[in-house]
């Protein structure tokens, strides 16, 4: 499957309103930044895009490496939550901060007023999102290492703030996403509502550039990085991160 977007041809199927699952699940795994809190089961009654088209990957939790979301149990589901742990209280520092950081490095670069702040492509292949709120906007940096898709969103949509996290499954070979508001599916590449009660609804992309770290440092010479996650929970400036997988989080090796 390429990465691209959803077939604009397939519409919608309506809610069964007895089929939606409205239990809230925890999906925080163990050490994430994502402040804990209940998240609802995604609504598949109400979707875009085939349901079997969503593969989940496993990480070999199953005997199956990928899973489709019209197969995969909702316990499964929920434990896969966040597997690749998003960056949700980032810290920045100047554009020294991280000496390992070379100029042939790509970083993903965004623009806020006078201010810019670089993503490190190093960084965002094993954290893949940063929830922040940039200028007094709510703002979402992505990043899909396999489609090598960096695109930055308003996190401001339909009249409300969604926070993102990552479901650990893919469309058109394409990172999914998830906000903590409606258990909604997003697909990464297009901003758009793929699965759940928000499908159709689409995000705001917002300028941002890929670049070598060089380049946008000579372009942005007072350019914010991304160091750490608030609290000392984690810290790049040693090195980027190293990740394996291990049961419902990501654990830094």
């Amino acid at each position: 499957m390429a990465c691209g977007g959803s077939d604009p041809t397939l519409a919608p199927t309506q809610p069964d309103p007895t089929s939606a699952n409205l239990e809230p699940t925890s999906i925080i795994p163990e050490g994430s930044s994502v402040v804990p809190k209940l998240v609802p089961d995604v609504d598949k009654s109400i979707h875009s895009v085939p349901l079997e088209d969503i593969l989940f990957d496993t990480f070999g939790t199953v005997s199956a490496r990928f899973v489709p979301l019209s197969e995969i149990s909702d316990e499964l589901q929920a434990d896969l939550r966040d597997a690749i742990i998003p960056v949700d209280l980032p810290v920045y520092g100047g554009s020294d901060a991280l000496p390992w950081l070379e100029d042939d490095d790509l970083v993903l670069g965004y623009e806020s007023g006078d201010e810019a702040f670089a993503y490190p492509i190093n960084i965002l292949n094993f954290h893949e999102m940063v929830n922040d709120v940039i200028g007094g906007d709510p703002v979402l940096i992505t990043y899909c290492p396999l489609c090598v898709s960096g695109v930055v969103f308003s996190r401001a949509v339909d009249g409300q703030t969604l926070t993102f996290g990552n479901t650990s499954a893919l469309y058109q070979s394409d990172l999914v996403m998830y906000d903590h508001q409606t258990g909604t599916y997003w697909f990464q590449v297009a901003g758009e509502a793929v699965v759940g009660t928000m499908t159709g609804s689409h995000l705001d992309s917002l300028p941002s550039a890929t670049m070598p770290w060089g380049r946008w440092k000579s372009l942005h010479p007072d350019t914010l990085l991304l160091t750490g996650v608030e609290g000392g929970l984690e810290t790049f400036l040693r090195g980027p991160p190293t990740a394996t997988v291990s049961g419902a989080g990501t654990k830094k090796s």
